[in-house]
């Protein structure tokens, strides 16, 4: 297992429980185990001004994931998170030891 931070960037004009259920979503892909110590820990920064348009929106709403992940289950969340439209942009970054 190593460690991963997944910036996530959802489109704004979702509801918050549409919001909420997307999250979940995600943190069930990033999760490694069933203990509760194994989801990602969120860090929600809100909306914010993209730098440039993604698919025509100017704002997105950004969360930060930090999880431990087996590095061969990486294909399947990105996969995952290029075939879900409220998605507009994800990044995953190792973190260094």
């Amino acid at each position: 297992m190593r460690e991963y931070e997944v910036t996530v960037i959802f489109q704004t004009n979702l509801d918050d429980e549409a919001r909420s259920t997307l999250i979940e979503r995600v943190s069930g892909w990033l999760t490694h185990g069933e203990a509760e110590g194994d989801k990602p820990v969120q860090d929600v920064w809100g909306q914010r001004r993209l730098a440039y348009p993604i698919r025509k929106n100017t704002e997105g709403y950004y969360i930060l994931f930090n999880s431990q992940l087996d590095p061969e289950r990486l294909t399947d969340i990105e996969r995952n998170m290029q075939y879900t439209d409220d998605i507009l942009r994800y990044m995953i970054v190792r973190k260094e030891q």
